[in-house]
């Protein structure tokens, strides 16, 4: 019957600390905050997959997205950025049979309603039935197209697809993806008009033609946004012999607009917002086990070394002596450069535990000092109560109400310090709100501002709330700074 005793005497404590905390406004706002980033973490660890870590070093997991897109609420205040639109298809829109061909159609619209340009088109097939004519694998035709508003329909992606020939499904691991700026085929009106110039269609503004309206100014082309409905469809043409009556296990159409979700982009099309919300779980777990694994470290030997005394308080002073005066930064760059990638963060992370204790230690052991001369303390040793008793039934509840401030204070400590390690380039590989704005760092993109203030406005919060706690805390602990 002792145990749920126990368990209910901790929750009690529990709720009353949380009581306590909330009486300050400084503790309702902390754990009003704290709240929010625990749930968000949650939400993170339940909605993002496992491998994102390894999804958001991979490029090639982010060809569809735009790149330094702003957000796509910056519509609504009225920038003039290009939607973004992804269409995916299990089945063809329509069938139909030209020749020997049987033709697999995929359509959507796309309403361009600002003076702007999409980024690109894209289209994306994944696991392509091989079609096979007398046992042998042949060729397919696939060819995308834009009809304007004006009427005018332009041919943007002209290509044939080869499969080996002892397959009956390819692009099976990873999906075949084309992109219209690469393949752009200029219609035979835009010919005309382009060749009548000195003109070049470059790559990099191709798809602007094809959204575009062209008229000529002297020798120049002049090229503005064409607004309206568009209509953007891909053919696939199987020979009819072969049987098959749906081609891919998907097909998708991609117009690349210039801003995305939340968050916006980066300059490989990542989505921010995604970093941004798996760094809130990782920012907890490096604040808080960082934390409490220095104080407890700092709490114990802090402790042991007052108690005991003698040779036990000589060697734990003199090695806090000694890890006070190595140059952490310098340590932590050689330490980090010759770790592997994977293991990089829990390195940054075990080197913060192992420097952060001493301070803790050396106004714990001050402390103990004066505690174990307390008359109970010899009341305990007296009637038999072993050392290990004393300390933690005696000594360390005292000191775990000081400890437990300063385990909150150093919470934004371990999150700032990690950030701050990334922003100086030591690449750890995960992605942390301290990565992302070493990214924007290294591309000297310091205009791109939805790459930087979100991160920053959000290590700045989780140091507020810690700070917050921890001032509600101070005053508990300390009573002279109480005001009410």
């Amino acid at each position: 019957m002792s145990r749920p005793h126990k368990k209910s005497r901790v929750g009690e404590t529990l709720i009353n600390w949380v009581k306590e905390i909330s009486s300050y406004t400084s503790g309702k706002v902390g754990l009003a905050l704290l709240l929010i980033f625990v749930v968000i973490s949650i939400y993170a660890l339940v909605t993002l997959p496992p491998n994102f870590k390894y999804i958001w070093s991979n490029p090639r997991c982010w060809q569809d997205y735009p790149e330094l897109a702003p957000p796509a609420w910056v519509r609504m205040l009225g920038y003039q950025r290009a939607a973004h639109k992804v269409v995916t298809y299990d089945t063809p829109s329509r069938i139909r049979v030209y020749g020997p061909y049987r033709v697999f159609i995929y359509s959507t619209y796309y309403d361009l309603d600002v003076k702007d340009y999409p980024q690109d088109l894209i289209i994306e097939l994944k696991d392509v039935r091989v079609p096979k004519v007398s046992g042998r694998a042949v060729p397919v035709m696939l060819r995308m197209y834009v009809k304007r508003p004006d009427g005018k329909v332009i041919k943007v992606i002209d290509t044939t697809l080869y499969f080996p020939k002892n397959v009956s499904v390819a692009y099976t691991n990873q999906s075949l993806v084309i992109s219209a700026n690469r393949k752009l085929i200029v219609s035979e009106v835009l010919y005309k008009v382009l060749n009548s110039t000195s003109a070049q269609l470059s790559p990099a503004v191709a798809v602007n033609y094809v959204f575009g309206k062209l008229r000529l100014n002297a020798s120049k082309v002049i090229v503005t946004p064409l607004e309206g409905t568009y209509k953007v469809y891909a053919e696939l043409y199987y020979p009819a012999s072969s049987g098959i009556i749906n081609p891919a296990g998907f097909v998708r159409l991609v117009i690349v607009g210039d801003c995305y979700g939340l968050l916006g982009t980066d300059n490989i099309g990542r989505d921010l917002a995604q970093a941004i919300l798996y760094g809130f779980p990782i920012a907890l777990m490096i604040g808080f086990v960082t934390a409490v694994a220095s104080t407890l470290i700092g709490l114990f030997a802090g402790v042991i070394s007052a108690y005991y005394g003698g040779l036990v308080d000589e060697f734990l002073q003199r090695l806090i002596d000694v890890m006070g005066n190595i140059p952490l930064l310098p340590f932590l760059i050689l330490l980090v450069d010759v770790t592997p990638v994977e293991y990089r963060l829990q390195v940054i992370m075990l080197v913060l535990v192992v420097f952060g204790w001493g301070g803790l230690a050396i106004t714990v052991r001050a402390m103990t000092l004066s505690i174990k001369e307390e008359p109970y303390i010899e009341a305990a040793r007296a009637i038999g109560a072993s050392n290990a008793r004393i300390i933690l039934r005696h000594i360390v509840p005292q000191i775990v109400p000081y400890a437990t401030a300063t385990l909150v204070f150093s919470v934004p400590g371990a999150i700032l310090a990690e950030a701050g390690l990334s922003v100086l380039g030591l690449e750890h590989g995960w992605p942390t709100w301290g990565r992302v704005l070493a990214a924007a760092r290294m591309t000297g993109r310091y205009d791109v501002w939805w790459w930087i203030l979100p991160p920053g406005i959000l290590l700045a919060l989780t140091s507020l709330t810690f700070v917050l706690l921890g001032m509600a805390l101070e005053t508990i602990v300390e009573p002279r700074l109480r005001t009410r």
